[in-house]
């Protein structure tokens, strides 16, 4: 974690309220955390490539990340399909 005891309380409550042990149960917060870090242009990368697996085409695949980053967990402008472009391919 990124401070030793700033999510001790959490770590300690999972480790309290379910099956998990408090090695597991930090390992989980740790977890958590590398997830929610992801900047925009990490998930607009990631989202693209496993929407291309799928088969979409790149014009859907950019109107549904246009639409998912105004939902993300982050605060992300409102981007427009190039700049969608621009994040994957430069």
């Amino acid at each position: 974690m990124s401070e030793p005891d700033e999510f001790d309380d959490l770590v300690t409550y999972l480790a309290r309220t379910s099956r998990l042990n408090r090695p597991e149960a930090a390992r989980l917060v740790d977890e958590v955390l590398s997830f929610l870090d992801e900047r925009p242009q990490e998930f607009v990368c990631r989202r693209h490539r496993l929407l291309q697996g799928e088969g979409l085409p790149n014009g859907e695949i950019f109107a549904r990340l246009a639409a998912e980053l105004r939902r993300w967990r982050f605060r992300a402008p409102a981007y427009t399909e190039r700049q969608i472009r621009r994040m994957i391919y430069g």
